[in-house]
């Protein structure tokens, strides 16, 4: 319920973010009359320094990213009956680093609407040693000891309509839209392998977003952004050996950044970003989970027209 709730909470805040009213710039309150002239000169070049609150003019933007991560989580695949062997992705399959790439575009119907499509390419392998106990990998037995490899790369297409508001200090930006993830893990042992395709199951899952640029002058801002969503327990629409397959998916990301625009159209960002993607199908005859925590250090560039 905690997971769900924290959804919910997201949605609420993004649902704000998409209604919130839009000022096309920043509001500056007037001196106080009863200030000296040198207090009044002062506060003028404070307000001039500032950094100004201008919506974004370009009509379409094009970014890549390159993030190295540190993951944990488990994966478990069972069939027949078999709930399979939990293997967790850092400490029994030796998977110690994370690497991903990202690509997205962004379509601007005015300055503040746009739509923006997106790509993440997950790598997640390594090679552990299984020493105590054998393990059943969908209905399949692997003996020990032994060296087991994993495959548990995995992509993530993404679809979003976005609206971005001028608050005071910066720019609040509310997104709503579906992600769909296709992973299909592979575990290959010594003379043979078995693998479950989870994306056979997969649905679209509805995310929504909240995104806050704050400007700090001479081409720096900082962004923090936080975003998540999921299905609870549904009817996947499919079945496995006669029967109905469930499905229950969770994705939550949160990432700061510090970003500098080189020109007016060249932008490079850096920053931590955080990763949680939970993913089960479950029927009378399998039950398979892959939960992955992860997190690293993103960066990226962003090219405007």
């Amino acid at each position: 319920m905690g997971h769900w709730r924290l959804v919910a909470g997201s949605g609420l805040i993004a649902a704000l973010a998409l209604g919130w009213p839009v000022s096309t710039s920043a509001q500056v309150r007037g001196p106080d009359l009863t200030l000296t002239a040198s207090q009044s000169r002062t506060d003028a070049e404070q307000v001039e320094k500032a950094p100004l609150l201008e919506l974004d003019p370009s009509r379409v933007e094009f970014s890549l990213g390159a993030y190295v991560g540190r993951p944990g989580g488990y994966i478990r695949v069972g069939e027949n009956g078999d709930h399979g062997r939990r293997l967790r992705l850092n400490d029994d399959l030796n998977i110690g680093a994370s690497e991903s790439a990202d690509a997205s575009v962004v379509f601007h119907l005015t300055p503040r609407d746009a739509v923006r499509a997106t790509f993440l390419y997950y790598f997640l392998r390594g090679r552990g040693l299984i020493n105590r106990e054998s393990v059943t990998f969908n209905g399949e037995e692997f003996k020990v000891p032994d060296h087991l490899t994993i495959d548990a790369d995995f992509y993530r297409l993404g679809l979003a309509y976005e609206r971005t508001a001028s608050v005071p200090g910066g720019f609040l930006t509310g997104s709503l839209g579906l992600t769909y993830v296709h992973l299909d893990p592979k575990l290959s042992g010594r003379g043979h392998s078995n693998s479950e395709d989870f994306s056979r199951q997969e649905l679209p899952v509805p995310i929504v977003g909240l995104r806050f640029d704050i400007p700090m002058g001479n081409g720096f801002a900082a962004r923090a952004s936080i975003g998540g969503g999921g299905l609870p327990r549904v009817n996947s629409g499919r079945k496995e050996g006669g029967s109905t397959v469930y499905l229950e998916q969770i994705h939550g990301d949160g990432a700061m950044a510090l970003t500098y625009a080189i020109t007016k159209n060249l932008v490079f960002d850096i920053g931590p970003r955080l990763t949680y993607f939970f993913q089960r199908e479950k029927s009378h005859k399998e039950d398979n989970a892959f939960e992955l925590i992860d997190y690293g250090l993103r960066a990226g560039v962003t090219l405007k027209f």
